[in-house]
């Protein structure tokens, strides 16, 4: 639905040059123009008004000095510089540009008809006189002659399948034989055209038997490929469509001219007819332009005013978008016509009076202007003398239909809707005889002279221009990558090259922010981008439907479609929301689709504050329904819909709590308040939708409505169930009902089901047979509700406490057990019992044996004490008990021996065994394998025991002494570099874990299970110190952490170590330990820094995810990371 609209035009008439033009052909390079007429050759440049060059062409005698020679080509050779000429009498001239040289490069006696090169200037082909065909290379080598006139069709001759043939099918009243020749004004010369790939060229020539023309398709190497079938009144113009799919031609029938099109192989396919009568025009020539999109027709009527017309291809539909007239003054009518080989919408002209013309179009989408709701979304197409206006606004007619159509005197070459508001639908067209046409609403179309209007600003632009519009707030943007745009309200709309449409806000767009948005067209990260959608290859935009949400776009094939972009819908929503107009924006998330949460969260707390205004707009209970039904906790402000980065506006925070809960709640306390009636299932939907359903308070209200039938909006109870269970799953309705303990609404719900009679009746009759605490206690194991099933069971008596106690132990509810009863009954303790067995099954046997206690049961509870080795309980529990002397001292030496010291609790061992067991020597003992020196030596002498000095304390102080010195002096050795590492790593972790006890007890601890050791070895083998593992850098940075940690909290044992070894005169041996501590701390110190460095924590980790690429992956991986030896010391 595009126009040609007129952007320059450029006139050079102030030069003369000899004779009169012939024909031309532009340099690409220099812009400038070579003209060839019947003395000279001459390069005029258009733009400085000015002859570059001029060289004669009968000085060489190569054309007659009377005037009377012709020129039949004339083309510009870039690559050799040169210009090369055809004339009439068989001379092919070469002239070079930059030396000034004129060459004959080759001379045909019977004369030439026509020049053509092919597109890529490697060959030229060239008509003789004597009706034969010269191919030749660039450099004039002769390649092949044939005749024009062959008898053979081709190698592309067709296939007969003997279903007839065409010399016995009917051809009309004329007969067989009624061949028409050409037309008496027909030059009878050939004409060649080239196709736009150079494979193929076609040449139109008059067959000597009939008279008529024919078309003949020839290959790159001179083989004839195909013959045209014989086509009445074919006419002289012909030329190949550059995309190489057609061949135009004219054709005179004998009500019409036409414009008819073949194919490759000769056969027709399709046509459109020029306005004008039979004998009222001759068409000169057909011209395509570069891209294919525009087809000129050079023709001359019968009084002799010659003109061009451009056309083009729509849906199927041809459409004459331009046309120039010349008047009837000789001078002045087009001597050739040539469009631009590399802008597409340029076309020259030059007159035979030497007045050279430079017009260039570009595409305009003319469309009414308006931004209010009074305009009709106009877009007006032209096609010749009639206007075909579109109104979007009421309905989308695909072309080249429209809503109505303006028929004008003369063809259209522009047309333009009112600026003004109140005002744009009214439209201006100029025509071609150079009259403007105002057409507006209910009234005859008004003729105003044509004005001049001088352009305020000009400015130089590159590249071709493929839209014009204007704004009156803003300037305008052009980018490379873009197809289309239109200015609509604040938005600017365009459509780009890698077939996405970008809704941009003007009012904080800026340059830069186009051109990233631009770049990153169609990313990875644009998935949740209200600005970008993504469109079919090929679309254009044609319009927007003012105050709407509808944007219109045509497609290649001229179709149209209408798409609401996001960013326009969601910015017509939010104006909506923030005027507080409800019943618009849901009819428009309604029918678009987009997510009703929206209503809410575009502004929680306007939303809560105008509830009652939400639902008096709404007035309606099924729009009410789907609003509660669609609400999510999601926020769709940051995940659906989320406001743009530069939008000023943004969700305002809401009241704290589950959304969904806040809306249901808002909107059923208004609703109740409003009309409870009705809004029933709206408030059943509200009590459904929370985030717990409360499905049995909307089936209590269900059963209240049974026996109302006062109120004229009620809603009966059958069909709010029926409703409900439209909502809920059939079974869940009908346990949570069986859950109110109302059989009137179970059996309600269970007749509304599908369920069999047999399923649930039975049941129910059991239920009412029974005591109602039992019967709920019944209905609450059934529904799996066992915690509301323990109450209720409690409440039927001791009876029932055996099933209460099996129930508790099934599903471990002691906690809850223990609070419905008394602490002095019977079921108290029992349950008590229970419970301690419980925690004691579960590794908590003090936890047990304090329930025990509390409850009475004092054996049972020492037995859980001893086996928690909770020392001081089970003493207190055992003089409660009491226990005998002996007894008391056995149990005392039993915790010692066999709990105590195996957890290396020596300390609290020596209190036992000194205090309860009145054994000295085992406590004295004990603390020395824990090496607590200090107590052990004031218990030697308190209890008078000198001897054990020399027999245990001073052989375990050197032995310690021994075995510190020992692991210290390890540490300052290299790891070996060897398979047996890994025994080095295992050995400072037992290390390191025997200096929490003993380094010289032979006991060894039994706690530790099998699976606790798989899992133990499984972490060693993970953290293996063996060269060339994983982990090898991790496993070593874990075990120089686990020594380093170690040897600090060797610091209290090393000093009381040698405060020991000082005071019975072991001064060498607390020396060498001393030291040896010494420098491994020093030795630390020195290390620490270079085992963890500072860029070691703070370096990145290996970026991935979705949002990355593999460039920045490898990137992260490369970066420089610290050696597997760099922490050893």
């Amino acid at each position: 639905m595009r126009n040609l609209r007129l952007l320059k035009s450029l006139r050079c008439s102030e030069l003369q040059g000899p004779g009169t033009p012939q024909c031309f052909s532009v340099r690409t390079d220099t812009g400038t123009v070579l003209i060839a007429s019947e003395y000279s050759v001459t390069e005029l440049d258009p733009r400085a008004g000015q002859v570059m060059n001029e060289v004669s062409l009968t000085a060489e005698r190569y054309l007659p000095e009377d005037g009377s020679g012709t020129v039949v080509g004339i083309q510009d050779l870039p690559d050799q510089e040169s210009v090369c000429v055809a004339t009439a009498t068989g001379d092919v001239i070469l002239y070079n540009l930059s030396t000034s040289q004129l060459e004959c490069v080759g001379s045909v006696n019977s004369g030439l008809s026509a020049m053509s090169w092919s597109p890529d200037q490697e060959l030229v082909t060239l008509t003789t006189g004597q009706d034969t065909i010269i191919m030749m290379t660039k450099n004039f080598e002769p390649i092949i002659e044939v005749g024009i006139h062959q008898d053979d069709f081709g190698e592309g001759k067709f296939i007969t399948v003997g279903w007839g043939k065409k010399e016995t099918q009917f051809h009309g009243s004329e007969g067989k034989h009624a061949v028409q020749p050409a037309m008496s004004w027909d030059d009878r010369r050939p004409r060649v055209t080239w196709r736009g790939d150079g494979q193929l060229f076609a040449v139109s020539s008059v067959c000597p038997q009939t008279g008529a023309r024919k078309v003949r398709v020839w290959n790159r190497e001179c083989v004839l490929q195909s013959t045209s079938e014989t086509v009445n009144g074919l006419e002289q113009s012909l030329c190949w469509k550059p995309s190489g799919s057609l061949i135009a031609a004219t054709q005179r029938h004998p009500n019409k001219h036409s414009v008819v099109f073949m194919e490759k192989n000769g056969l027709l396919h399709g046509d459109f007819t020029l306005p004008f009568g039979k004998e009222q025009v001759k068409v000169k020539a057909l011209l395509w332009n570069s891209d294919s999109t525009v087809l000129a027709v050079w023709l001359e009527d019968m009084i002799r005013e010659e003109g061009v017309q451009l056309w083009t291809v729509g849906n199927y539909h041809w459409y004459l978008k331009q046309s120039l007239y010349f008047g009837t003054d000789p001078q002045r009518a087009p001597a050739d016509v040539s469009w631009d080989p590399e802008r597409p919408l340029r076309l020259h002209l030059v007159t035979r009076g030497w007045a050279s013309l430079t017009y260039d179009w570009g595409w305009s989408t003319d469309r009414s202007h308006g931004v209010d709701g009074q305009d009709n979304a106009n877009v007006a197409v032209i096609d010749g003398d009639k206007v075909l206006v579109s109104t979007f606004r009421q309905c989308v007619v695909p072309p080249p239909m429209c809503a109505y159509e303006l028929q004008l005197p003369a063809p259209v070459n522009l047309v333009t809707f009112h600026r003004q508001p109140q005002r744009t639908n009214e439209l201006a067209a100029l025509t071609a005889d150079g009259h403007i046409l105002v057409y507006g609403q209910g009234g005859p179309p008004e003729k105003v002279p044509l004005t001049v209007c001088i352009p305020r600003s000009r400015v130089e632009l590159e590249g071709h221009v493929i839209s014009m519009c204007h704004s009156s707030d803003t300037g305008t943007v052009v980018a490379s990558n873009v197809s289309s745009f239109v200015v609509y309200d604040d938005f600017l709309l365009l459509t780009t090259h890698s077939h996405t449409c970008r809704c941009l806000r003007l009012s904080t767009l800026t340059v830069k922010g186009l051109q990233v948005a631009l770049a990153a067209d169609g990313g990875q990260n644009d998935q949740n981008d209200e600005t970008l959608r993504r469109v079919e290859r090929g679309s254009r935009i044609v319009t927007v439907v003012p105050q709407d949400t509808r944007l219109i776009l045509q497609m290649p094939r001229g179709n149209l479609e209408t798409i609401h972009h996001r960013a326009l819908v969601l910015a017509q929503l939010r104006k909506c929301l923030d005027s507080q107009k409800f019943r618009e924006a849901f009819e428009c998330m309604r029918k678009l689709r987009i997510n009703l949460n929206l209503i809410y969260d575009h502004n929680p707390k306007v939303f809560l504050e105008s509830v009652e205004t939400f639902l008096r707009q709404l007035d309606s209970i099924n729009h009410i329904n789907l609003f509660l039904t669609e609400l999510k906790e999601e926020d769709t402000t940051t995940t659906m819909y989320p406001y743009p980065s530069n939008a000023t506006g943004q969700s305002a925070p809401g009241a704290c709590g589950k959304k969904v809960d806040i809306v249901c709640d808002a909107l059923r306390c208004t609703m109740e308040s409003m009309d409870q009636h009705k809004y029933c299932l709206s408030i059943l939907t509200s009590h459904v939708k929370k985030t717990v359903p409360e499905l049995e308070v909307a089936l209590q209200k269900v059963h209240e409505l049974r026996g109302k039938t006062d109120t004229t909006n009620a809603v009966s109870a059958e069909e709010a169930l029926k409703y409900l269970m439209f909502l809920v799953n059939v079974n869940e309705l009908y346990e949570h009902s069986l859950g109110t303990y109302d059989f009137d609404l179970v059996l309600m719900v269970a007749e509304k089901s599908q369920k069999d009679p047999k399923e649930y009746l039975p049941f129910l009759n059991m239920l009412k047979t029974l005591e109602p605490n039992y019967q709920r206690y019944t209905i609450d194991k059934h529904l799996k509700r066992y915690r509301k099933a323990l109450h209720h069971l409690s409440k039927c008596g001791e009876e029932h406490f055996t099933e209460a106690l099996n129930l508790v132990k099934d599903q471990r509810l002691y906690s809850e057990a223990l609070g419905l009863y008394p602490t002095d009954s019977p079921q108290y303790k029992a349950l008590s019992c229970a419970y301690a067995e419980y925690l004691v099954e579960q590794q908590q046997a003090e936890q047990a044996g304090l329930l025990l206690w509390r409850c009475g049961e004092a054996v049972r509870a020492l037995q859980a004490f001893v086996g928690s080795a909770s020392w001081r309980n089970a003493l207190c529990v055992a003089e409660q008990i009491p226990l005998p002397p002996d007894q008391l001292a056995l149990l005392a030496r039993d915790l010692a021996g066999t709990k105590l010291i195996e957890l290396r609790r020596y300390t609290e061992a020596a209190i036992l065994l000194e205090q309860y067991a009145k054994d000295c020597e085992e406590a004295i003992s004990a603390l020395i394998t824990g090496a607590v020196w200090e107590e052990a030596l004031r218990l030697v002498y308190l209890y008078n025991r000198q001897d054990i000095i020399e027999t245990n304390l001073k052989p375990a102080l050197l032995e310690a002494c021994s075995s510190q010195t020992s692991y210290l002096e390890l540490l300052d050795e290299d790891v070996p570099d060897c398979p047996e590492a890994e025994l080095y790593s295992e050995a400072s972790s037992v290390m390191s874990g025997s200096r929490a006890g003993s380094k010289y007890s032979h006991s060894n601890s039994r706690i530790s299970s099998r699976s606790s050791k798989n899992r133990r070895k499984a972490e060693r083998k993970k953290l293996s110190l063996k060269e060339g593992t994983p982990l090898e850098d991790m496993a070593l940075l874990h075990a120089l952490a686990e020594i380093i940690h170690s040897v600090d909290k060797m610091r209290e044992e090393v000093h009381s170590l040698l405060k020991g070894l000082m005071l019975f005169q072991f001064d060498g041996q607390a020396g060498r330990l001393q030291q040896a501590y010494g420098e491994a701390l020093q030795m630390m110190e020195v290390a620490l820094p270079e085992v963890w460095q500072e860029g070691l924590q703070q370096s990145p980790a290996p970026i991935t995810g979705p949002n990355s690429t593999a460039n920045s992956i490898m990137a992260s991986f490369q970066q420089p990371r610290p050696s597997s030896t760099q922490g050893q010391f």
